[in-house]
Formats: structure tokens, sequence, C-alpha cells
């Protein structure tokens, strides 16, 4: 695998536990938006948008009934757009993140327990020595950082097997700069 690619794929299993976690509470909002949508309960997202601080306000609906359920349209589209808006910012973060699992899958146990704690933990080598020994050396030699190092060179050479593809666009993006 050539050092650029190696970079990047590096750089992208850095960021799976953060992006991660984006996904799950940003799926999380949109599900409490989409129950409230459907209950009719957009009182805690009301959203006064002809109300500016220090500024008169007009009123251009006759009642406060009028005014409420003017409100209560404006807050029912503004929340349908934050989630198409929230949709669309996650999808492709949803696809490497289920493209990264699945390719973890190809690993073995110890190329997993590396990788893991290289670039989801952002361990040190020394760190990721002890703890790949107390998991798997159990009646072995112990694994001194070197082969720790080679543990990850293959893995990572399996990971961009598969996750290739995926990245690539960050090679050509990168060229183009």
């Amino acid at each position: 695998m050539i050092k650029e690619s190696q970079n990047i794929l590096e750089e992208r299993l850095k960021l799976y536990k953060k992006h991660k976690a984006e996904v799950i509470t940003t799926q999380q909002r949109i599900s409490v938006w989409e129950e409230a949508l459907k209950a009719g309960e957009l009182w805690a997202f009301e959203y006064h948008t002809s109300k500016v601080l220090g500024m008169p306000h007009v009123t251009t609906t006759s009642s406060p009934t009028e005014s409420m359920a003017s409100d209560r349209e404006v807050t029912a589209e503004l929340v349908q757009e934050w989630i198409d808006e929230d949709k669309s910012r996650m999808r492709y973060k949803i696809v490497e993140i289920e493209q990264i699992e699945e390719a973890l899958k190809a690993l073995t146990r110890e190329q997993r327990t590396v990788i893991e704690c290289k670039y989801f933990e952002l361990m040190t080598w020394k760190n990721i020595e002890i703890q790949f020994n107390e998991q798997h050396s159990r009646g072995r030699v112990f694994i001194q950082t070197d082969g720790i190092r080679k543990i990850n060179s293959e893995a990572l050479e399996i990971l961009w097997q598969i996750l290739g593809p995926l990245f690539q666009r960050y090679l050509y993006f990168r060229k183009a700069d």
C-alpha cells in the first residue's frame, strides 16, 4: 500500500469513533423530532420568526389562536428541514461506519485488537503491546512492539483492499489541491 493511501485509511479509522457518536446522537435527535411532528407536540421547538428582540412586533394575525397556529406551521416546516438536513449530512458517515465495521470482520482477533487500540483508542505502541499481550499471549511468547507494528501493517493492507474504493476519492481530491 502506498504511503498516501495508508495515511488516508489511518485518518478515517481515527475518525471512526467520533463519526459513530455523531451519527448516533443525530439519529436520536431526528427520532425525537419525528415523534414530535407525528404527535403534534411541537411546543418544544417553538420558533417565533417574526419576533426580534428589542424591535417592535407587528401582529399580522387577528387572534392569539391564529398566531399560535401560524407559529406551529412554521415550526413543523422548520423541524422537517432540520430532519432532512441532518439525514443528508449523516448519509456518507453512516456508509463509512458500516463499511469499516464490515471490513473489521475480515481481520483476525489479533489484527482487530491492534487496529482498535491504535486508531479507535489512540493508544501508544507501548500501551498497545501491553494490552495485546494481556489479551492474546497467554501461554505464548510475548509480542514486542515491532511485531505489533507488523500486525498493524498487515491489517491495514487487508482494510485498504476492502475500503480502498470508498476512500479513493480522498486521494483524488488531495491531488487536485
